[in-house]
């Protein structure tokens, strides 16, 4: 649905060969007069919207967008909701719209449900015991004696279904901090042990043989090395650049070979979709067995690999020629970033062996060359994730910031050159039948829309970083623009800042079976093939080219990749919002110890409640729900703790003191741009006062209007 939803935005032209699925959701639409015919496309009509559901506790709900979380959420009155639950992907109309700009709806379909059961807090209520849900707060009665209910501890922590109050499961007690895990992983219905079906499956295999694969290409005498994180397990890559013949080698594991279509390994594979990544711990796509063991490309060992070959141009580094084919390689050594950083540093290194040394030189040249020639159409933001440290009982002891180094970019610059070829072998035609619909797995990321990039050319204009009038249209001009803004931005120190305000102004990448290109990357055509021990789309993609390489394609099987990427998706994001919510309920347990407490931060949210997002140690990035006082973006604020709700994770204070400067306090920009948003402000808060009294005095003289007088009795 995702999918189909973001073709309709672009419209969907009346003459594409679109997926059977997708035709039935084109016919429902039509049967609510939800499409519109323009310019030989289809597109959603301007009161309809296709979105998510998220109830409330006072039995109403929202209905919200799929992609821009900017974008007013529609309300649903309670008796409109047509029995949608949390999370489904609803189909709604437009009823009223007030002057406000806030929109009344009504569900008219459930275009696609999410299955799910409900993790609650027990909360006593006069006398009784019921179910709190996180995080909406919906109240549930609960099939069970009250008095079985009230012998449990207080904020006992259970899994519930919905629709008729059943314990499922009891997870915990909401004072151990242990428990912030589990909540984070039943939220979306994610567990950590896998079938026995599966286990099974992944344990009969045995150490790869070279005897056993003598269709394969034998690369076992090429050094091979793996650069990952300290403390990582799972082995996706390996790298070989032979510098002589400029001939790179992108070793991926070859997951597939034991991952087989709808086996136990399969199924458990696809219902999970990634990886999730914990500050003390993985919860792998695949029994470790596989994912830290057989798949995983560790040093010294025989390992099965999906392996690039790409020829470069010795001086442009341009891509001459490219095979992809299936081997047998050997990783000579495991190294970590932090090691190849010294290296690159110093140029010496004592663990390192010595070919190695060489050999990560001249990919150093070869990689910054093409990254290079890559941010000619591409972009390169600076990231914003911390990782949490966490004591013995799984509480925040501290944060580190995660940094783009040389050897990021080593590894990073070689998995786009694999994934960039991936989608141009998948784009390729057959040489036998290839009349049937082209669809595949890519990674697409659309450019950005014209309001958003209004909304982004105002903020920069108040910053002083864009004085031009007029915004860019074309996707050059804007690659230029964008740049351009960068560049005085990162004179300006306020680099940071702006990136997340063109992050913003984006759509999300996600997955898809019709390519429209990658934004973002500055790519026509882009894939995910290089961790198919983490994530389920490149597994499929291997599938996909092995078969394309044998000219083999499966047809049937490519049908279903609409409904595939859409799940993957939807999967990628509940991922990344288990892996913050996480790191939220840490931040949270923190602060509940600390109440009374004064913190900085900086105004990142001007909605009301102000949001403050903490910048003092440990808790850099922990977002704080101000209870009083005004301020604008970027200004600098000192908050006090008030209140801690540790089962959904909010955190709530009182706004102690509002600085006239933003972060760092000396950058004249930010404090120029503050000022003029409070004037801003005070100028639009006069203006609503003034159309208050207009509409007041109006409403007032039609009430005048319309009063019938009285009577007079007549005298007698």
């Amino acid at each position: 649905m995702i999918e189909f939803v973001r073709l309709l935005e672009g419209g969907i032209p009346l003459t594409l060969e679109v997926a059977p699925e997708f035709k039935k959701t084109i016919n429902l639409l039509q049967q609510y007069g939800a499409i519109e015919k323009k310019q030989a496309r289809y597109f959603l009509g301007k009161k309809f919207q296709i979105g998510r559901f998220e109830p409330t506790k006072k039995g109403y709900g929202f209905v919200c967008s799929l992609f821009d979380s900017s974008q007013k959420d529609w309300l649903v009155e309670k008796n409109h909701t047509q029995r949608a639950q949390k999370g489904d992907i609803v189909l709604a109309k437009v009823i009223t719209k007030a002057k406000q700009g806030k929109i009344k709806a009504k569900i008219l379909q459930v275009l696609q449900h999410r299955v799910q059961n409900v993790v609650c807090y027990l909360e006593k209520y006069k006398l009784d015991c019921i179910a709190i849900s996180i995080p909406n707060e919906v109240a549930y009665k609960i099939k069970a004696s009250q008095k079985s209910l009230k012998a449990l501890p207080s904020q006992t922590i259970l899994k519930l279904n919905p629709q008729n109050g059943e314990v499922l499961e009891i997870l915990g007690t909401l004072d151990d901090p242990k428990i912030d895990e589990i909540i984070a992983l039943n939220l979306y219905n994610k567990r950590e042990t896998f079938s026995l079906q599966a286990e099974l499956q992944a344990q009969s295999f045995k150490e790869v043989q070279i005897s056993h694969f003598k269709e394969r290409e034998n690369l076992t005498h090429l050094p091979f090395c793996a650069i990952d994180p300290v403390g990582a397990k799972d082995h996706d890559d390996a790298i070989f650049y032979d510098q002589d013949n400029a001939m790179l080698y992108v070793g991926i594991a070859d997951v597939s070979h034991y991952v087989t279509p709808n086996s136990p390994l399969d199924e458990e594979a696809k219902s999970r979709g990634f990886s999730i990544y914990f500050p003390h711990k993985s919860i792998p796509m695949l029994p470790r067995t596989l994912s830290e063991n057989l798949c995983s490309l560790k040093e010294g060992k025989n390992r099965l690999a999906m392996v690039w070959k790409i020829r470069l141009h010795k001086r442009t580094k341009a891509v001459l020629n490219s095979e992809l084919f299936a081997a047998i390689i050997k990783v000579k050594q495991k190294l970590n970033y932090e090691e190849v950083d010294a290296f690159f540093e110093t140029q010496k290194s004592t663990t390192i062996k010595k070919p190695l040394q060489t050999m990560l030189l001249f990919l150093k040249e070869l990689t910054q060359k093409l990254r290079k020639n890559r941010l000619k159409y591409g972009f390169d933001f600076i990231g914003d994730g911390v990782e949490l440290e966490l004591d013995k009982n799984l509480e925040l002891r501290g944060l580190s910031f995660e940094s783009q180094t040389l050897s990021h970019q080593l590894i990073e610059e070689c998995m786009l050159l694999a994934n960039v070829e991936s989608a141009k072998l998948l784009e390729q035609k057959n040489a036998q039948n290839d009349n049937h619909l082209k669809l595949g797995i890519y990674r697409i990321h659309p450019q950005p829309k014209m309001e958003k990039l209004n909304e982004l050319f105002g903020e920069l204009r108040l910053l002083g970083i864009w004085r031009d009038k007029a915004i860019p249209k074309t996707k050059m001009a804007l690659h230029k623009a964008i740049l351009e803004i960068q560049s005085i931005a990162k004179r300006a120190k306020i680099q940071r800042e702006v990136d997340k305000l063109i992050i913003k102004s984006m759509q999300q990448a996600s997955y898809a079976s019709y390519n429209v290109g990658h934004f973002g990357l500055g790519f026509e055509a882009y894939s995910h093939f290089t961790s198919p021990i983490r994530r389920y789309s490149d597994l499929i993609l291997h599938r996909i080219l092995k078969d394309k390489v044998a000219l083999n394609e499966n047809w049937q099987y490519k049908d279903s990749l609409p409904i595939l990427c859409d799940q993957l998706s939807l999967q990628e994001r509940e991922v990344a919002q288990i892996e913050l919510d996480f790191q939220d309920r840490k931040f949270a347990r923190y602060l509940s110890k600390h109440l009374g407490q004064t913190y900085d931060g900086i105004i990142v949210s001007e909605k009301s409640p102000l949001v403050v997002a903490l910048s003092d140690f440990p808790l850099m990035g922990a977002r704080v729900i101000t209870l009083n006082g005004q301020g604008v973006k970027y200004q600098k604020a000192r908050i006090q703790i008030l209140e801690v709700n540790l089962a959904t994770a909010k955190v709530y204070g009182r706004m102690v003191k509002v600085f006239a400067e933003g972060f760092g306090g000396e950058n004249l920009r930010i404090s120029e741009y503050i000022s003029q948003k409070r004037q801003k402000q005070a100028i639009k808060n006069k203006e609503l006062a003034r159309r208050e009294a207009l509409r007041i005095a109006k409403k007032n003289k039609q009430r005048k209007q319309k009063k019938i007088p009285r009577k007079r009795k007549k005298s007698r």
